[in-house]
C-alpha cells in the first residue's frame, strides 16, 4: 500500500516530492501531471491519500488536478486502486 500524506503537499514542489516518496517513483520522474500519470500507469497496488483537505487548501485547483489524475489512473490501470483515507482522532487526542 502506498500512503500519500496531503499535509506535506504545501506547494507544487513539495507535492511532487511527497508523491515521488509515497509512490516509490524513480528519481527521474518529472514534476508535472503527465509524469505522475506515467508513473501511475506502471504502479500496482493500493494508493491511499490522507489529509487530502490540507493538500486542497494549499494547492487549490492544482490539488484537484492531482486528485483527478490519481482517480483517472484507476480507470486506465486495472492493477491500481485509489482512495481518500480518513484521519481518525480519539476524543481525548489534542491533535
Amino acid at each position: 500500500m502506498y500512503i500519500i500524506d496531503g499535509s506535506k503537499m504545501l506547494n507544487k514542489q513539495e507535492a511532487y516530492k511527497e508523491l515521488k516518496r509515497a509512490l516509490e517513483a524513480p528519481d527521474y520522474m518529472g514534476s508535472n501531471l503527465d509524469a505522475l500519470n506515467d508513473v501511475l500507469g506502471e504502479t500496482r497496488g493500493e494508493i491511499v491519500m490522507i489529509h487530502a483537505c490540507e493538500m486542497l487548501n494549499s494547492l487549490k485547483k492544482y490539488g484537484l488536478s492531482i486528485l483527478g489524475v490519481l482517480f483517472d489512473a484507476t480507470n486506465d490501470n486495472p492493477y491500481l486502486t485509489f482512495s481518500l483515507g480518513m484521519h481518525r482522532v480519539k476524543a481525548n487526542d489534542e491533535n
